[in-house]
């Protein structure tokens, strides 16, 4: 059975909405690009395709309805491309064979900006509290996987149900959504001939989850990729793309890891521009991965727009933005999933004695599959193996009622994401308002040093909402004896931040030195003066 088909099925599993401990997120907005321009190269093939493909589109139209569509309304444009940016929703499950198959442990919404070929990938909590109707309070990772449960012969409705909750936790506009599994990722991958990286900085990751083909519960052995140039196969672009947990601190980052799937994003979009049309063999392959492993409410004519747009867009102009706690517009805690209402930890009960040993039969227990170590290293790979693998069927997940856990002196505990306290969604919506400066800024990463001259805090009231913006800022004592009458900024980056310097002065009434500021190791050094009071 493949991932898709059995979602019509009654026999479906929800599988657990608790966090689970240093478990990986889904990351495959490379795979979306890979299918936008496949399917929508090849849209133009007619019959073949089109039924090949037919059961990736969840709206019920007949496969003479689609063809047509083809010719009729290959010009139309898509659904906000007339304001300028088209969004869509990009889900991510595990898909079958894993526990929690048809929860969404990826949530991104793209959008994309006509006028200057730009992406911006919006990436929200998985744990995101919200409240699912006929359902109560729940995480938005649920939302999907109850969607297929309430709706069993309506595939549109699931993704309805996900694109709604999406916007309001964003405020965006979202007409479109796309779903994929990691299977569809990884085989893709390899009917391609793999991709081309550079590994930026040496980096291991000792917890990546042993969950494909089929999830374990346990761990690979240590993964490292060493820096410089390398060829993944499908299995080690998802590691590469997915690894979370590095001992390299700079690589264990949302940052790094947007970067990491940027890189695998371009190499594929490179190799799908120069397939060769009449390889039928590896088309086929590709068609067959997206049919089997990919659901979208775009129409053919859609993905073949959608394809136009994609193919000219350069992976330095996509940007990463996550929606994570930082402390002061968004924050984490852990609630009592019935109420509501903040969980209360139990008294810890005082430790029973230890028992004597009791001799038992001779029992054997596997935390997961262990596998070798997988190194990338230049041009060489190792690919990650393992001692056992399932040979025909994927284990299944044991029915997982409502509410998930049990009772905890009277609670269910269930971590979220939330806004803090004294915010609400309309202020998140408010903060994504300015997304595309947000994440321009956030991916040049600067650091800003910010010295008050007057002495007086409430001269440094308008600079501190710069961190919201993912901008690294320090406040730091004034050296100085006098404060300086106007507000200084010295550009320690010599030019190599532009887009920061440039929102800077346009949102600040500042006045450039035409020096460096030689006793700081910060991008941007500002001296507030008198004229902020």
């Amino acid at each position: 059975m493949t991932n898709f088909d059995g979602l019509n099925s009654e026999n479906r599993h929800m599988g657990s909405y608790q966090p689970r401990a240093r478990r990986s997120k889904l990351k495959k907005f490379a795979i979306f690009v890979i299918v936008f321009l496949v399917l929508g190269s090849l849209a133009w093939a007619g019959v073949s395709v089109i039924s090949k493909t037919s059961k990736i589109f969840t709206n019920k139209k007949s496969i003479f309805t689609r063809i047509g569509g083809l010719f009729i309304s290959n010009d139309k444009p898509l659904a906000g491309e007339d304001s300028g940016t088209v969004n869509i929703l990009l889900l991510g499950i595990g898909g079958e064979g894993h526990d929690g198959a048809y929860l969404t442990d990826t949530m991104i919404v793209a959008s994309l900006k006509l006028e200057t070929d730009e992406v911006v990938l919006t990436s929200i909590p998985r744990d995101w509290l919200v409240t699912i109707p006929n359902h109560g309070l729940n995480k938005i990772n649920a939302v999907y996987a109850y969607g297929l449960q309430d709706n069993p012969k309506d595939p549109d409705a699931p993704g309805r149900a996900a694109i709604a909750a999406a916007e309001k936790v964003t405020g965006f506009t979202i007409p479109y959504y796309a779903i994929v599994d990691f299977k569809g990722f990884v085989q893709a991958v390899d009917h391609v001939g793999g991709v081309d990286v550079t590994v930026d900085r040496t980096f291991s990751d000792a917890t990546f989850p042993n969950d494909f083909p089929y999830d374990t519960k346990g761990y690979l052995s240590p993964v490292t990729f060493t820096k410089g140039p390398a060829h993944l196969n499908g299995r080690e672009a998802l590691i590469f793309a997915r690894s979370r947990h590095s001992s390299n601190f700079e690589e264990a980052s949302d940052f790094a890891r947007s970067e990491r799937q940027k890189k695998i994003l371009v190499s594929l979009k490179d190799k799908l521009l120069n397939l060769n049309i009449g390889n039928l063999s590896t088309l086929n392959n590709l068609l067959s991965d997206f049919s089997d492993n990919f659901r979208t409410n775009l129409e053919a004519y859609e993905l073949l727009r959608l394809s136009k747009i994609a193919k000219d867009i350069s992976g330095e102009n996509v940007y990463s933005l996550a929606l994570e706690p930082q402390g002061t517009l968004i924050c984490d805690t852990t609630i009592d999933q019935l109420t509501g209402k903040p969980y209360i930890r139990p008294a810890t009960p005082e430790p029973s004695p230890t028992p004597s040993p009791t001799p038992t039969s001779s029992t054997s227990t596997s935390t997961g599959t262990k596998s070798s170590t997988s190194t990338t290293t230049g041009t060489k790979t190792q690919t990650p193996s393992t001692t056992t693998t399932p040979k025909t069927t994927s284990p299944t997940p044991a029915p997982t009622p409502n509410p998930t856990s049990s009772p905890t002196n009277g609670q269910i505990p269930m971590y979220i994401v939330e806004p803090c306290a004294g915010k609400t969604l309309a202020d998140i919506n408010h903060y994504l308002l300015n997304y595309w400066e947000t994440a321009r800024l956030k991916k040049e990463g600067a650091t800003i040093e910010i010295q008050n001259s007057t002495g007086k805090t409430a001269a440094t009231a308008s600079w501190r909402h710069l961190s919201d913006l993912g901008l690294d800022v320090t406040f730091v004592s004034f050296p100085g004896k006098l404060p300086f009458e106007r507000t200084i900024i010295y550009d320690n980056s010599k030019g190599a931040k532009p887009k920061t310097l440039q929102y800077l002065k346009d949102n600040f009434d500042l006045t450039q030195a035409d020096v460096q500021f030689t006793n700081s190791k910060a991008d941007f050094v500002i001296v507030i003066g008198n004229d902020a009071l």
